[in-house]
């Protein structure tokens, strides 16, 4: 997968999961890690994008190198975009 400049880490992960026809809703065993996560004292909150990789992951359409790949690209595109918006 190729980043333009037209085309964000989200976009490219929204058009994977559409493709293969996989949402960003949470399962079961997400609710039960993220109760767990709470419980143990720390907040984990996952958008939609970070949702879907997760998802993406789960069905086998990515494997764990290019979700860690994906993640790094996107949580940089999110911080540039902070500082941005703050410049």
């Amino acid at each position: 997968m190729s980043e333009s400049a037209t085309d964000s880490v989200a976009s490219e992960v929204c058009k994977l999961a559409e493709k293969h026809r996989i949402g960003a809703e949470r399962d079961g065993l997400s609710r039960m890690a993220a109760t767990i996560t709470q419980l143990a004292g720390d907040a984990v909150e996952l958008d939609n994008v970070e949702q879907l990789l997760v998802n993406l992951k789960r069905k086998g359409v990515l494997n764990k190198a290019e979700i860690m790949a994906l993640q790094g690209r996107y949580l940089q595109e999110k911080r540039r975009s902070k500082k941005q918006l703050s410049a």
